[in-house]
């Protein structure tokens, strides 16, 4: 079975085909009033279907969690990561880590990680997840599409290299790409800075960056997961 396209893409599509739609007369009948009103209009638009790409990544990520939870998989293809953060989330490692380093006091530590190693033990003799998996967790402080946030976010997620696996399946410099994108999208939003003479072939032109991306997000997260976690027909149920 082949990739197919996740809900989370085709609804990115049907926004920002929107968005498009909406701008061309808007923009022509801009420009007529020659007060440069026309590339504002492009940098509102623009930065309304930067604002779906954070909707999609984030609809992406909670419909893999499900997908993930539906298929169940024996825990030997949990992803490293995936495990690793759900062991630790909400433990506060860190500071125990820190208390031993300049204290030496192991009590702290050796507790927290005698309880990992047992939580470990317990999901791999039963076979089964965790109690729950919930998205808002994953997504917690990471969900804005950022060049900084992206890596971590999916990196929980169970896939620890996405620049690799999304310029491979886009044929891209997938950072460098985000890194253009949501410049522009943060002159605009923070700093009302809008590039001189953004025009409509400028426009276009980033939201077709923006669509070779999320397209290869698509296809690169979808082949990570299949058929190494779990088989193609699981993922593409839970994806339409």
């Amino acid at each position: 079975m082949s990739y197919r396209l996740t809900r989370a893409r085709k609804e990115f599509e049907t926004q920002v085909d929107a968005i498009v739609r909406e701008i061309r007369p808007l923009y022509t009948h801009g420009l007529a009033t020659g007060t440069g009103v026309g590339s504002r209009l492009l940098a509102a638009h623009y930065v309304l279907a930067f604002a779906q790409l954070e909707v999609y990544i984030k609809s992406l990520v909670e419909d893999s969690l499900s997908a993930f939870t539906s298929a169940n998989p024996p825990f030997d293809r949990w992803p490293d990561t995936m495990m690793a953060y759900l062991l630790h989330k909400g433990g506060n490692l860190g500071g125990d880590y820190r208390r031993f380093e300049i204290g030496d006091d192991e009590g702290a530590i050796l507790a927290k990680l005698a309880n990992v190693a047992r939580r470990i033990a317990s999901w791999g003799g039963s076979g089964s997840l965790p109690t729950a998996i919930k998205a808002s967790e994953f997504l917690d402080k990471k969900k804005y599409p950022s060049p900084a946030n992206l890596p971590q976010l999916f990196r929980r997620l169970g896939v620890p290299h996405i620049w690799a696996i999304v310029s491979r399946a886009g044929k891209m410099n997938s950072e460098m790409i985000l890194t253009s994108l949501n410049d522009l999208r943060t002159g605009i939003a923070h700093e009302g800075r809008v590039p001189t003479g953004f025009g409509l072939v400028d426009f276009l032109d980033r939201i077709k960056q923006m669509r070779r991306f999320v397209a290869a997000v698509d296809r690169g997260v979808s082949t990570h997961f299949c058929p190494a976690v779990m088989p193609r027909a699981t993922w593409n149920s839970a994806m339409m």
